[in-house]
């Protein structure tokens, strides 16, 4: 039958401090020589949990006081009085760092366009497109109302751009950007690339009405351009 050896520990070894000993005394070492440093390491995690918790409450605070004025001021924007709800969102805005401060950028600008004011729609359009995240609805509808703005003031250029960034986000207005860059590009006599815009969203919208814009479209492109009359000698 195999027997089991086991090691006799010595008397050396039973009088030399086990790993937990050792760390624990090199720990109370290093405080005792670092006191302020240690001090001064817990006093700056200190300052920097109330800091954060400071930032946090003032974002609430401000959220708080934006949400009632924001309510105030759609009120306002969808009973069409856009004049009154101007200064209204004026004052959501001020709640900079509020959720609020965004959108309050986003109705300004269609306030100004139902009002006519197609300059300050188009500078509060812009403000809407800075403060948005990339690819999400809020740029997107930001994109769409700094399109509609610069399509109503002719300028087509502009226009193409922002409904073509609003394309590239996948979310709901997707296919009316498309349909708006078709519009503008039809407006500066680009046929081709209206033809192409279309028959792209006649392809992702089936039965649409815009199947007969591309039947009129093409016929023109089927015409040939008439030869310039010979100039009289």
């Amino acid at each position: 039958m195999a027997t089991s050896h086991t090691r006799r520990i010595t008397r050396k070894e039973l009088r030399q401090p086990d790993r937990f000993q050792v760390a624990t005394e090199q720990a109370l070492e290093f405080y005792q020589s670092h006191k302020n440093l240690v001090f001064a390491a817990i006093g700056g995690l200190v300052l920097i949990g109330i800091i954060i918790l400071g930032w946090q409450l003032f974002k609430e605070r401000q959220n708080t006081a934006a949400a009632h004025e924001f309510t105030n001021a759609t009120e306002l924007y969808q009973s069409e009085k856009y004049r009154e709800a101007l200064p209204a969102f004026e004052k959501v805005q001020a709640y900079r760092w509020s959720l609020y401060a965004g959108l309050a950028h986003l109705y300004t600008a269609n306030s100004h366009i139902a009002l006519g004011e197609l300059d300050k729609a188009l500078s509060s359009a812009q403000r809407a497109v800075t403060a948005s995240r990339p690819n999400t609805l809020y740029r997107q509808l930001a994109l769409m109302t700094l399109a509609n703005a610069a399509e109503q003031k002719n300028d087509c250029r502009q226009a193409i751009e922002s409904y073509n960034e609003a394309q590239k986000i996948a979310a709901a207005q997707q296919a009316e950007a498309l349909l708006g860059k078709a519009r503008c590009l039809e407006k500066t006599g680009d046929t081709a690339g209206a033809l192409t815009a279309y028959k792209e969203y006649v392809k992702d919208q089936p039965g649409s009405l815009m199947s007969a814009k591309v039947a009129e479209l093409e016929s023109v492109k089927a015409v040939p351009a008439r030869p310039a009359a010979p100039v009289a000698k």
